[in-house]
């Protein structure tokens, strides 16, 4: 892909370096990445141009307007990722009525204004850093939860790791307080060098100036200052202590070093395994909407300064587990995809879920057949109304830019068939292949399963699955490959490390055996979890279908992609309705999922 980022500042931020860190990963993974700012602090392999993207003049707002949408036409730009309010302004703008995506990147509480409650300056779709910010902006500005995702800062593992051996040789406990001396955290570190003063530490003072700060000369005396370097885990691995917040708690973790959490909200104290995830809602005390300014709790303080100590090793891992650049920079180009691909097409891709198509009418009680005939009645139907059937891997070629939305259908249709029945061979494949439709078939990937022994039983007969070396067939027939599972069973069941296994492995051996990339999952009875969703993802799938939930748009929540049961008494008004643009909002709001 083409991705900007678009970044206001005037001096080195925390932003730039989320930028920066984000677009390093997207040039190794061979993205065109461009980064305009009003100036550049921070070292960057990115095409760097300036740009006064943050001015006071509505003159030079509207030139820089017309100036980026001639830029982002030039370079077919595919995304462009802001960091900052002005930058918001400024591509939204600028994005009018155009094919380019926005999203951006929300790392603390917004002032209020008319103009963000009139409409979402923010585009497609906002990052927010931590879970305080989401509930601010869904609470003050009334925007959709389903188009925000909280993703935290990421952080490079080669520049923050455990260092198992980090404690000072000999001396004074060593007490390091990161971060700026201006603005609420001025009041922060005001109040943690006064609870010092009379403690017997060496303190030092990191990135700030104790010219800010009203303090006792006595106290500071007693300071140490380091105004510039580079914060990596050499640099932590020389204090027993860290305070401070935000993406400093998370690099003195991930290096080993025990963290007290105080931010410009909050004061949370030593980080335990125990407060670790309830930390991560306020980016470790920097972002709480009803908090004014910073409050120690000095009693707790004291407490937590005495016994700083804990599971340094497993706190390492949980940080690193949260906050591993590969694991972030994946998520965010996935949420670029899906920002583009709804620039693009914004409307619902009615997705039908199929099972049997025998010959004649079958006995079942889960009525999950429709008979050879009324089958070519849908596919009649469907080519009469001017659908055009898609596949998962054709919508992954638009959602990357690899294929233009020129030859996006105006009117698309996904049919999807579960487990592989023998009758979708022999019945299905020649009608699609008349019609000249394609589908989605999601197949068990034990090649020894031939019947559906999980819906027998007295009262309804197995029906036959295509297996071993026949299973071959499906190459040449009119449907895709797509993933169920090892043996149909649900995934909810499942521990988190099973679960995985049982995506990704499945995965794995259809590629195997039909030599071909394998890019959606179909969870078994239609459930399926958040977490499970998540794993899809991890496990390198695309996307994931379910049944009865889902997002409102399929890229809304591409894990967990809503289905249209077909029955066996569809007729030509239920198969309007249920394909029309209009019915999946109307289950939505129906159901509430």
């Amino acid at each position: 892909m083409n991705i900007l980022h678009l970044l206001s500042q005037n001096h080195l931020t925390g932003a730039e370096v989320y930028a920066v860190t984000l677009a390093h990963q997207q040039i190794e993974q061979q993205h065109q990445v461009y980064q305009l700012s009003n100036g550049f602090y921070f070292p960057s392999r990115a095409i760097k141009l300036k740009l006064e993207i943050e001015t006071r003049s509505k003159i030079t707002f509207i030139k820089n307007v017309l100036w980026l949408r001639n830029f982002i036409r030039k370079q077919n730009i595919h995304v462009v990722h802001t960091h900052s309010r002005a930058s918001a302004k400024l591509a939204y703008w600028a994005l009018l009525f155009s094919n380019t995506a926005q999203v951006s990147t929300v790392h603390g509480v917004q002032h209020s204004s008319f103009s963000k409650k009139l409409h979402n300056q923010y585009g497609e779709f906002i990052i927010a850093i931590c879970e305080n910010v989401k509930n601010h902006l869904v609470k003050d500005f009334s925007y959709s939860e389903r188009r925000m995702k909280i993703i935290p800062n990421p952080l490079d593992a080669t520049e923050f790791h455990y260092l198992q051996n980090n404690k000072p040789a000999s001396g004074a406990k060593r007490i390091a307080i990161i971060g700026r001396t201006t603005g609420p955290k001025k009041q922060r570190t005001e109040q943690v060098l006064n609870e010092l003063k009379s403690l017997p530490f060496d303190i030092t003072l990191v990135g700030g100036a104790l010219t800010d700060l009203d303090i006792t000369p006595d106290l500071r005396s007693k300071i140490k200052e380091v105004h510039s370097v580079g914060l990596n885990s050499e640099f932590y691995s020389g204090f027993d202590l860290i305070v401070g917040s935000g993406r400093v708690c998370i690099e003195a973790l991930m290096t080993g070093v025990p963290v007290i959490a105080f931010g410009e909200a909050k004061y949370i104290g030593l980080i335990t395994e125990n407060n670790f995830h309830a930390a991560l809602k306020s980016n470790f005390g920097d972002i709480h909407p009803d908090s004014k300014e910073p409050r120690i709790d000095s009693e707790k303080f004291r407490t937590d300064v005495q016994s700083a100590a804990g599971n340094p090793e497993v706190l390492a891992k949980l940080a690193f587990n949260e906050f591993s650049l590969k694991k972030i920079s994946q998520n965010i180009l996935r949420i670029y995809e899906s920002a583009y691909f709804l620039k693009n097409y914004s409307s619902w891709i009615p997705t039908l879920m199929y099972h049997k198509i025998p010959d004649a009418q079958i006995q079942s009680q889960h009525k999950i057949f429709v008979t050879k005939k009324m089958f070519e009645k849908h596919l009649q139907f469907f080519k009469k109304r001017g659908f055009q059937t898609l596949t998962f891997s054709e919508l992954q070629k638009f959602r990357t830019g690899r294929k233009s939305f020129k030859e996006f259908p105006k009117k698309p249709l996904i049919l999807t068939f579960d487990d592989g029945y023998r009758d979708n061979l022999e019945n299905a494949s020649p009608l699609l292949k008349k019609y000249g439709f394609r589908a989605q078939l999601f197949l068990l990937s034990d090649s020894d399963i031939n019947k559906n022994a999980w819906d027998a039983n007295a009262s309804e007969p197995a029906h036959e699955i295509v297996s071993g070396a026949e299973r071959l067939k499906w190459k040449d027939s009119a449907f895709e490959i797509g993933s169920h599972g090892f043996s149909h069973q649900k995934i909810t069941e499942f521990d988190s490390q099973s679960a995985l296994i049982e995506l990704s492995e499945s995965k794995k051996a259809l590629e195997r055996e039909f030599d071909r990339p394998v890019n959606v999952f179909a969870f078994t009875y239609g459930i399926t979890a958040q977490d499970s969703a998540e794993l899809a993802q991890t496990a390198g799938y695309d996307y994931a279908v379910n049944t009865d939930s889902g997002g409102l748009l399929m890229e809304e929540d591409p894990y967990s992609i809503y289905r249209v049961n077909i029955f066996p008494d569809e007729n030509r008004l239920s198969l309007f309705k249920k394909t029309s643009k209009w019915y999946r909002k109307y289950y939505y709001f129906k159901r509430n999922k």
